[in-house]
């Protein structure tokens, strides 16, 4: 009879050899938004790629972001639409912030530039992203910190809220402005949300941590 510490190394073997690639018994992932690499404190590149979502002005296709992966493969496919645009879209991300001369924390200007991201894996266990804060609280890793971002208030297509880094990169040749998928600051609005600690048109930042 197989001993259950016995099915439990099986079990830990087999996930950790998933992918050709072998990786400790514990870990958690997370998308770093803005950069190409991981930071380097315990944890390894999964890969690379570019931010992408729904476009500003249509109100389907999906609420969430994505990190496409830059070396993609394939399955069936179809090139066109010879049938019609009855399918979903997915686009590349553009950077709006400092658009229009409105208030940006970057030393170099990225607006209209083209996002990439960093698909990470941390050996540690658990990792979050805490909306409001510049550092973790006692006993986390931080991971990286930056400011919050989505899509703006007054655009069709809702996005989720994501943490990019403070010290964003952009993608090379990605300097044309598309208007596809486009992320801007998030402002504090006083109401519900109490004011203080909060305060009103104040940009959130934001920060990754694992333990």
């Amino acid at each position: 009879m197989i001993q259950v510490e016995e099915l439990k190394r099986k079990h830990d073997q087999n996930d950790n050899t998933a992918c050709g690639t072998t990786f400790p018994a514990i870990g958690m992932t997370y998308i770093r938004w803005g950069r190409t690499v991981c930071p380097g404190n315990g944890t390894d590149l999964v890969y690379r790629g570019y931010m992408a979502g729904s476009a500003f002005n249509q109100t389907g296709n999906g609420p969430t972001n994505l990190c496409l992966p830059e070396d993609p493969t394939w399955a069936k496919y179809e090139d066109g639409t010879p049938n019609g645009d009855i399918k979903a879209h997915v686009y590349g991300t553009e950077y709006e912030i400092g658009y229009g001369g409105t208030f940006t924390p970057f030393l170099s200007s990225i607006t209209e530039r083209d996002v990439p991201c960093a698909f990470c894996r941390t050996t540690r266990s658990s990792s979050i992203m805490i909306p409001g804060r510049t550092n973790c609280y006692p006993g986390w890793t931080a991971e990286y910190s930056g400011y919050l971002v989505s899509m703006l208030h007054v655009h069709a297509a809702p996005t989720e809220y994501v943490c990019l880094d403070g010290n964003p990169e952009s993608i090379e040749g990605g300097e044309t402005s598309l208007n596809g998928h486009l992320i801007y600051l998030v402002d504090v609005i006083c109401g519900a949300l109490r004011c203080p600690p909060y305060v009103n048109g104040r940009e959130l930042a934001c920060v990754v941590c694992s333990k």
